[in-house]
């Protein structure tokens, strides 16, 4: 959320050098050549993957249940929207030409408010993903009840209204400025950045609290909820025995209440207890291994770049060293790498959720191929 260089210690500004060395960047053509074709192929798989998910919501009249759908088709812009907007700006003014900035003052707020939007939605839609499954795996009736697409449709407007006030002041803290001055005190406009316009102690408490919310929160609530799931159905699978075995009693676990009694009918109850088979259960152990690989794309690709956040808040002006600032100038390319590789991999997740899901993505996408090649002379 800064621009992708803090000020290191850098030679005194003279005409004679480079503007790199007057600004302290240098970024190696190795290094720009292997994160352009990294960010290259995170774009192409990211875009295309994401946009044939949304395509596949849409226009699938099978596919993902209603509630699915609309997490499948929120997770789905969000990654459209993150990877086209900021994977090109960021290429093109991060990686390859570090001054000027060439976007301009909007562009620039523009760019970290939709990235800061971007992230608080997928974050809070997984979140209410865990929950929603949570409830449906410990309390199926009550999920039957509660949960329809109506009220999912209402739960992601809020996840969406929440992110856009959550990333708004991201659109007031950041903009274009410019770093060195001409000889006659005038703005050298070849020095312009999209950079942190406010103090150091107003960053750093607007990056502590954006972590805990963006982050921290989010993963320990995901956690706990992917937790209670997998207690739950362990008891359940310990109990798969005693459900099969003829004559045995309904283990209390999936008993139902007398409040279920009184609504269900005497067929619906038994129904309800041959639900919890051995081959439902292996149904919900696949899910749970789902959510386990949601949590471990989530820590893996964004812990990183919460960590390089608050190493650029909390490392003092006089801390930062010529080889300290050398690793953080590549740690960013890092970090934002593994960034976006969490939006490209989420069409991988969709498509493991479901299979009926993934028989309409393979569809759609041999639908296109088979296109082009028609198109081809």
């Amino acid at each position: 959320m800064e621009s992708s260089s803090p000020r290191p210690p850098r030679p005194t500004p003279g005409p004679a050098l480079s503007l790199d060395a007057r600004l302290g960047v240098d970024t190696r053509l190795w290094a720009k050549v292997l994160f352009t074709a990294l960010y290259s192929l995170i774009f192409a798989l990211g875009t295309a993957g994401n946009a044939l998910s949304v395509h596949v919501v849409l226009k699938g009249r099978a596919g993902p249940p209603g509630r699915l759908r609309y997490h499948v088709l929120s997770l789905a812009l969000s990654g459209l929207l993150l990877l086209l907007v900021s994977v090109p700006m960021e290429l093109y003014n991060f990686v390859w030409f570090h001054y000027p900035w060439v976007f301009g003052d909007l562009g620039c707020r523009a760019y970290y408010f939709v990235r800061e939007l971007c992230a608080y939605t997928t974050v809070l839609s997984v979140a209410s993903l865990s929950a929603e499954r949570c409830l449906a795996v410990c309390q199926p009736l009550r999920a039957r009840r509660l949960l329809s697409p109506r009220r999912t449709r209402r739960l992601l407007s809020l996840v969406w209204a929440a992110s856009l006030g959550l990333a708004l002041p991201m659109a007031i803290i950041m903009g274009q400025k410019y770093e060195l001055e001409t000889a006659g005190g005038e703005p050298e406009p070849a020095s312009r950045v999209c950079t942190v316009l406010v103090s150091r102690a107003t960053l750093q408490v607007f990056i502590q609290v954006n972590v805990l919310v963006s982050f921290v929160l989010p993963l320990a609530l995901t956690a706990f909820l992917n937790g209670v799931t997998v207690s739950h159905l362990v008891a359940l699978c310990s109990q798969v025995p005693s459900t099969s075995a003829p004559g045995s009693p309904t283990p209390s676990h999936v008993e139902l209440t007398s409040e279920e009694r009184r609504t269900l009918p005497h067929g619906g109850q038994a129904s309800l207890v041959r639900h919890k088979d051995s081959s439902r259960l292996r149904g919900l152990q696949h899910s749970v291994q789902v959510l386990r690989a949601i949590v471990a794309v989530y820590v893996v690709c964004w812990m990183p770049y919460h960590v390089r956040r608050l190493m650029y808040c909390y490392v003092s002006d006089d801390g930062w060293t010529g080889t300290l600032y050398s690793f953080y100038h590549y740690f960013y390319l890092v970090t934002n790498t593994l960034f976006y590789v969490s939006s490209a991999v989420t069409p991988v997740l969709y498509n493991v959720v479901s299979s009926s899901f993934r028989k309409l993505f393979l569809k759609a996408l041999g639908s296109l191929c088979r296109e082009h090649h028609r198109m081809e002379p």
